[in-house]
């Protein structure tokens, strides 16, 4: 998922290595890096299923980067 996350960061506009953690906190409650289940498309997908290609990144991507958006509104309204 190497490209999952180059494109998201880069999308983000990610630049600092030690902000990492911070920058990805938002995602937690909704990830299934290491267990549970993606939701791409209609269907769940095992965390273990998704795969460094193409038709994952494009459904997978556009949902973090959402998440990530709602995420910097809330903490920039509060």
């Amino acid at each position: 998922m190497t490209g999952v996350i180059a494109a998201f960061f880069e999308v983000i506009g990610f630049k600092e290595g030690e902000a990492l953690p911070r920058s990805l906190r938002p995602l937690k409650p909704n990830s299934a890096w290491s267990s549970g289940e993606w939701v791409c498309g209609n269907e769940p997908r095992r965390w273990n299923a998704l795969q460094n290609v193409q038709w994952d990144i494009s459904h997978l991507l556009p949902r973090l980067v959402s998440q990530q958006r709602c995420s910097l509104a809330h903490s920039k309204a509060a």
